[in-house]
């Protein structure tokens, strides 16, 4: 880490310690989640099969997706820097793409594999004395891999698929680097890959009653975390903000 010559002032220090209230609220608040989780999938698939159930047969096959992908993540975190002051940490929305593939083996299940990639921004933000209102701001490579199980809620349709999911996603992030000139500061940030649960709804639409081609959407929920490390440090611990996703996809849809 490079601290400030002028002012001494250090953006970096809120990534050294973890306050030990924050782990001990951790596990309370992570056993709430676990139960709003499980609820939400059991919930979804008695709705799944409730509506599905008395559906006549449709061909089983595979569905290829291409699409792009939306990334809105809800960090917004306040942590105490060394001197004392509040550094605000969110995170801007990003556009990547994605694809994913669907085998269909009833007329009611699929187990669909998919990836996406993009790269919102980390933003921190603070109070410097002797300088007034400051943010810096540096790109996060994130990469999604989804395994989710589809349940088909329209079979009879010729033209129109709805479908609920649920599943889990490995989250892979890029380490990110921000280089605070003004300051003269730089900050290195080990993120940790982790995965988490996710559930969407999505929608596939065909070109044709007999077409093969069709537009697809989907909205998607990540449940995910950011692990967060200073590589500059010696810090062997990581802190752990609240990173969940709304993913949104629109693209084609092949069907074979």
């Amino acid at each position: 880490m490079v601290r400030n010559k002028k002012n001494n002032v250090s953006m970096c220090g809120v990534f050294l310690h973890i306050p030990r209230s924050l782990m001990e609220n951790e596990t309370e608040e992570r056993m709430e989640t676990i139960m709003k989780r499980t609820a939400i999938l059991f919930g979804i698939l008695a709705l799944c099969l409730t509506v599905s159930a008395p559906a006549s047969a449709a061909e089983k096959g595979w569905n290829l997706r291409v699409f792009a992908a939306g990334f809105d993540p809800s960090l917004d975190e306040t942590e105490l820097n060394d001197d004392g002051s509040e550094v605000n940490i969110t995170a801007t929305s990003d556009l990547g793409f994605g694809a994913s593939i669907e085998y269909q083996f009833t007329n009611l299940l699929g187990l669909e594999v998919g990836y996406q990639k993009g790269t919102p921004e980390i933003e921190l933000s603070t109070e410097v004395e002797g300088y007034g209102e400051f943010s810096t701001a540096a790109p996060m490579s994130t990469s999604v891999i989804t395994v989710e199980m589809d349940f088909h809620l329209t079979p009879k349709s010729p033209t129109i698929d709805l479908y609920l999911g649920a599943g889990m996603a490995m989250m892979s992030y890029g380490n990110v680097h921000f280089n605070i000139s003004e300051l003269e500061q730089t900050l290195d940030l080990r993120i940790q890959d982790n995965t988490a649960w996710t559930a969407k709804a999505g929608i596939d639409i065909s070109f044709g009653k007999n077409s093969a081609w069709g537009a697809a959407a989907s909205l998607r929920y990540i449940d995910a975390k950011l692990k967060v490390n200073n590589l500059e440090e010696s810090a062997t611990e990581f802190v752990t903000f609240d990173f969940g996703l709304t993913n949104f996809t629109v693209g084609i849809v092949f069907s074979f």
